[in-house]
């Protein structure tokens, strides 16, 4: 699974691929990463090099503390990051709006018919990937101009579900 860590203005993109090894910006590491049972101590072995590692969970960012320094390390799956990253953007007060599938999956419902008018947080198109459904909103109010995936279809990355104008 990959996972991106913001800590300050770095980020760090992670792939976990077994127990034992973890890529980090494209370098492969060995690891050994264990918990102390009750406590917020782990051990983190990394390429044969042994740390202490201090690791508390606050709200949206684990504090965590090695050799003596604090980090503030916000983790992001890659998933909930491209989600967020579609969900997050600014609409436009004018101009056309797409509504694009952030990953492939398979269309659930379009809930819309062009021409209707819809209302910024009206559901637009509810897109089914990972096994799990996500909720598509209109960022702004408007009109649907079109309606380019219906229920049933699978769509690729980037494929255009919606239009608002």
């Amino acid at each position: 699974m990959k996972y991106v860590s913001t800590v300050g203005e770095q980020e760090f993109t992670i792939d976990i691929n077994d127990d034992e090894h973890i890529i980090i910006d494209g370098e492969e590491f060995k690891i050994d990463f264990q918990g102390l049972a009750g406590t917020p101590l782990f051990s983190l072995i990394i390429n044969c090099q042994s740390y202490d590692v201090n690791i508390d969970q606050g709200d949206d960012i684990y504090h965590v503390s090695l050799k003596g320094t604090l980090y503030d390390v916000k983790v992001e799956d890659e998933r909930t990051r491209r989600l967020a990253g579609l969900k997050g953007s600014v609409a436009a007060d004018v101009g056309e709006i797409l509504i694009k599938a952030p990953m492939p999956g398979i269309v659930v419902a379009t809930p819309v018919v062009a021409g209707q008018s819809v209302a910024k947080g009206d559901i637009v198109a509810i897109l089914e990937s990972m096994k799990m459904q996500n909720e598509f909103k209109a960022p702004r109010d408007g009109v649907i101009s079109s309606v380019r995936a219906q229920a049933g279809d699978k769509v690729d990355q980037n494929t255009i579900m919606v239009t608002i104008s």
